[in-house]
């Protein structure tokens, strides 16, 4: 008898194990996992890669961050210096719309911090001289109406034409000095032309934060669509043309405008997983990277006085170019316009060799069809790329070099592998992004079971809920990952009618 008990508890084992492997073996991915970024081409930024390996080795921060960051700061410093003359007549202006990917905790804020140091010295400096230009301005907008008071009362009553010409004589409203501010972080599309109207012709949209941006009032469903365009405007270098009931007419040529957002990576689904933006254009004008976090292996290290020398020479350069006039219009200074750059011939030799062969992987087959709208700006993210590095090392350059030339090149293959990389994380829906966090949040405790108050009382703040918190189990039920327990198991302390387990 012992002997028969002893075989069926040896089958009934034999059986359990069968089916956890059955199960084990029936799990599936929730989504495919990405592959691994390609690895970021410092020497392409030429002259800016001092600068970046600089910041890297002091804040330890992905080198790709890093990179974004400093060519984000050195296009914002440019882009009213210079524009770029493309083969075929193209001119455009400098600007660019960088974004940078990233988890808390891969310190984006002390990377932006470093990079735009002499922006921010700058801005401190205007607001200094700020209070005494609004001064002198209240002076002498009161001895404008002053003397038009007096233009008006000393003219013969009823003489229209010499009231006019009193007037003309006296000459136009002054106009108040431009706010100190060149950076701003969460603009509406509505701030923001006003910002570009009332302070500088140009501008930056900055923010280590960029959930402030996507998730605020910039893009939220009533301006998301707007914000997208306005971009893509000043991307372009078209003149913003607004009209509103409430605001008024808004006709600004010749402004510029470069951003560098960064995201966390469910910030980042949310703004590269819309169709609208995808659809519009804006993604684009986007300068992608997404790096692998260097977190755990920041062990501390004392940063050689190289770098600090480094990030000197590079600041002393952004408050050159930030400091040196605008190229704007001789008769309306509010008004860009700046001389573009020509091509080197052997520069227009390799922009044109890299054009043909980007233009050819849009083809059925060909390498960019999952991004054609990216892979049809490719070679004009080239040329911008060239000339942002030429003019940074030489403020007076008005030529290409092809050495600068084959660092744009380089810079955006780069970019295009992340965003092909990445395209493929845009089709993953929130939901499933949540069910891996709460499957890893799972299987980080000790019990593998868990019961549906736990889970979003103690689990996930995303899952608030007992709706939200059910659906998203039922997506780890349905992959496989975990199986429902008998209705009134007891778990802590009390029999529970939603209880999970762990499959193993």
């Amino acid at each position: 008898m012992a002997s028969a008990n002893h075989g069926r508890r040896r089958r009934a084992s034999i059986a359990r194990s069968a089916e956890r492997r059955r199960r084990a073996e029936e799990k599936r991915p929730l989504f495919r996992p990405l592959p691994p970024p390609p690895e970021f081409p410092a020497a392409a930024l030429g002259p800016l890669r001092d600068a970046a390996e600089a910041i890297q080795m002091q804040t330890q921060a992905p080198i790709a961050m890093c990179g974004n960051s400093v060519l984000a700061a050195a296009t914002l410093a440019v882009q009213a210096q210079r524009d770029i003359e493309l083969p075929g007549g193209g001119r455009k202006p400098l600007t660019a719309i960088y974004v940078s990917v990233a988890e808390s905790g891969e310190r984006k804020t002390t990377v932006d911090k470093v990079a735009l140091a002499s922006v921010y010295r700058m801005e401190e400096a205007w607001r200094g001289e700020h209070d005494a230009a609004r001064q002198h301005h209240a002076n002498d907008h009161e001895a404008w109406k002053a003397a038009r008071d007096t233009a008006k009362n000393t003219r013969p009553k009823g003489d229209r034409a010499a009231t006019r010409e009193a007037l003309n004589k006296v000459g136009p409203e002054p106009k108040a000095p431009p706010h100190p501010m060149l950076l701003v972080a969460d603009p509406t599309p509505e701030g923001l032309i006003l910002h570009l109207r009332e302070g500088r012709p140009w501008a930056g949209v900055f923010t280590a934060e960029g959930g402030l941006l996507v998730g605020g009032a910039a893009f939220n469903d009533e301006s998301r669509m707007r914000t997208a365009a306005l971009f893509n405007t000043l991307w372009d270098g078209e003149p913003i043309r607004r009209i509103r009931a409430g605001t008024g007419a808004a006709f600004l040529p010749g402004r510029r405008c470069t951003a560098h957002v960064m995201l966390q990576p469910v910030v980042a689904d949310k703004l590269f997983g819309d169709p609208m933006l995808d659809g519009i254009g804006m993604l684009a004008r986007t300068l992608l990277v997404a790096p692998e976090s260097t977190a755990g292996t920041r062990m501390f290290r004392q940063v050689p006085a190289a770098c600090q020398q480094a990030l000197v020479e590079y600041g002393a350069r952004l408050d050159h170019l930030l400091r040196r006039p605008p190229a704007a219009k001789a008769d309306d200074p509010s008004v860009l316009d700046p001389p573009p750059l020509r091509l080197h011939p052997d520069a227009v030799r390799l922009w044109i060799a890299f054009h043909d062969a980007a233009e050819a992987q849009l083809l059925p087959g060909g390498e960019f069809v999952t991004i054609k709208a990216f892979g049809a700006k490719l070679a004009e993210h080239v040329g911008r790329l060239a000339a942002v590095l030429t003019v940074y090392a030489d403020p007076d350059a008005m030529e290409v070099p092809p050495e600068m030339m084959v660092h744009g090149i380089m810079l955006a293959k780069y970019y295009a592998a992340e965003m092909l990389r990445l395209q493929g994380a845009s089709t993953v829906t929130p939901d499933l992004r949540l069910a891996a966090r709460l499957l890893a949040w799972w299987q980080a405790r000790p019990d593998p079971r868990c019961h549906l108050a736990a889970i979003y009382q103690r689990g996930l703040n995303a899952l608030g809920n007992a709706a939200t918190a059910r659906r998203i189990v039922g997506i780890l039920v349905e992959h496989g990952w975990v199986e429902r327990l008998p209705p009134r198991t007891e778990l802590d302390g009390a029999p529970r009618r939603d209880a999970w387990e762990l499959v193993p």
